[in-house]
């Protein structure tokens, strides 16, 4: 009897070690599976079509309405186009003006005056700077300071230079232009980053000729000052082309995207088709480009085409393409 106890008692043990051998295989198996799944990558559905021997970006109501995509439909100009040429500020010696120290003796700073620092503004005839008992010394004009020759406490001498104030209020930029044609008397500079554009009217020729390109050049005043407007500081002279007005249509510049150093624009060949179009450069009219490679009517996309572009080329990459694979 007690033989035959053992004996169940047993094979209930072999039976329930079976069974848990079999199912730690089992939860083996599936831990496996599932690490090959989170291994394999996750392919996205092209929206890329090929038409025509064109690529086309097909997308439906929920993906424009996704990427906030936005037209604008071309309508026929008759425009002037720009010429654009790169110019330069230039400094003006007579535009710096000087503080310096009419005799030896302590330097110290009037009552009710602050003694500025580099890059301070400081205005006209403010009373700046003392030397012991001598009658205080005034900023001859407005400007930026542009070098501290001393600190208040410091003895200085005769003649030393305390302090360099630059006039920045209305810079001057040379322009290159081929000898022989006529200036402009007044043109804009594009000052980048966002600034837009500065008027600027003709004072005369320059002096010297363009750094760069050798060119004599012409001397334009800007109406004004920007953040950045130093001596050395590149900008783009842009006027209207003398010749006669061209036809066409203008595509916007939030329509426009760089790639391969080319100007393309997207536009709509139906709902939710958009086809990458070339768009030249040589007809920049303000707003964007002039074109005739477009017809009136047409659809262009003016928001959202860097996310077309993007969304062109991400069905280019295949796994294994990224640097390392």
């Amino acid at each position: 009897m007690r033989r035959w106890i053992v004996r169940a008692v047993v094979a209930t043990l072999v039976v329930a070690v079976a069974i848990a051998l079999v199912d730690l295989y089992r939860r083996h198996q599936a831990r496996l599976a599932a690490q090959a799944e989170r291994g394999e990558p996750i392919v996205a559905p092209s929206r890329v079509r090929e038409v025509g021997g064109q690529a086309m970006v097909v997308l439906d109501t929920a993906d424009i309405r996704r990427l906030d995509l936005r037209t604008a439909v071309l309508r026929a100009v008759s425009a002037r186009p720009e010429r654009r040429i790169a110019a330069q500020l230039v400094p003006e010696p007579d535009r710096v003006a000087a503080v310096r120290a009419p005799i030896a003796g302590r330097l110290s700073v009037p009552e009710g005056s602050s003694w500025p620092g580099f890059g301070d503004r400081v205005a006209a005839g403010a009373l700046v700077a003392q030397i012991s008992d001598a009658k205080p010394l005034a900023v001859p004009r407005a400007g930026t300071v542009t070098q501290v020759g001393a600190q208040p406490g410091e003895m200085v001498q005769a003649g030393q230079l305390l302090l360099e104030v630059t006039d920045y209020g209305e810079p001057l930029a040379r322009v290159p232009w081929a000898a022989g044609a006529a200036p402009p008397a007044a043109l804009q500079l594009e000052i980048g980053g966002d600034g837009g554009r500065v008027p600027a009217r003709l004072v005369g020729a320059s002096p010297v000729a363009d750094e760069i390109t050798r060119l004599p050049a012409y001397l334009y005043r800007a109406s004004r000052s920007w953040p950045g407007a130093r001596p050395g500081a590149a900008v783009v002279a842009v006027f209207p082309d003398r010749g006669a007005p061209a036809r066409g249509v203008i595509v916007p510049d939030p329509a426009l995207v760089q790639w391969e150093g080319l100007v393309w624009t997207y536009v709509e060949r139906g709902p939710g088709r958009f086809v990458r179009e070339r768009v030249v450069t040589e007809h920049p009219v303000p707003g964007g480009l002039l074109t005739t490679a477009l017809e009136p009517g047409d659809t262009v996309v003016v928001r959202g085409a860097e996310q077309l572009l993007s969304e062109e080329f991400r069905a280019r990459v295949t796994v294994g393409d990224e640097p390392g694979e």
